[in-house]
């Protein structure tokens, strides 16, 4: 009985570039399929009492009910909420404010988070203002 090895020697070696090939078609080809436009999904939180905040920049400030602001995260087993406030933050408890999503949010309600930014730099400039006369 003899065995001839050399058509099989031969033969997996194209099996295996075909295969490769192939492997690379589907990959470029599935790529561009799954690479659609990404949703984006936000939250924002609205307060439902007017209460005191410690900013993370040391400044305090008293936020109305009914203000809205950008959900960053959830603290602490969700017990507590971090919210946005121009390029600072804030911390209070989720029991609170009432979070909803960016599609159910009303233009009062983003219109207030504007109003609050705009509020914010405002003092904030005019703090950087006082200093820099104190200064000379």
């Amino acid at each position: 009985m003899c065995v001839d090895f050399s058509r099989r020697a031969t033969d997996s070696p194209a099996r295996l570039k075909f295969f490769c090939l192939f492997l690379t078609l589907l990959v470029c080809v599935s790529a561009p399929a799954r690479s659609g436009e990404k949703k984006r999904f936000a939250l924002y939180a609205m307060l439902l009492e007017t209460l005191p905040v410690d900013l993370a920049d040391g400044a305090q400030w008293m936020m109305d009910k009914g203000d809205t602001f950008p959900v960053i995260m959830f603290k602490d087993e969700q017990t507590k909420i971090m919210l946005q406030l121009a390029g600072t933050s804030f911390i209070i408890e989720t029991k609170r404010v009432k979070v909803i999503e960016e599609k159910d949010l009303k233009a009062g309600e983003l219109a207030s988070y504007r109003r609050n930014v705009q509020t914010y730099i405002d003092t904030r400039a005019d703090q950087w203002k006082k200093r820099a006369t104190e200064g000379k």
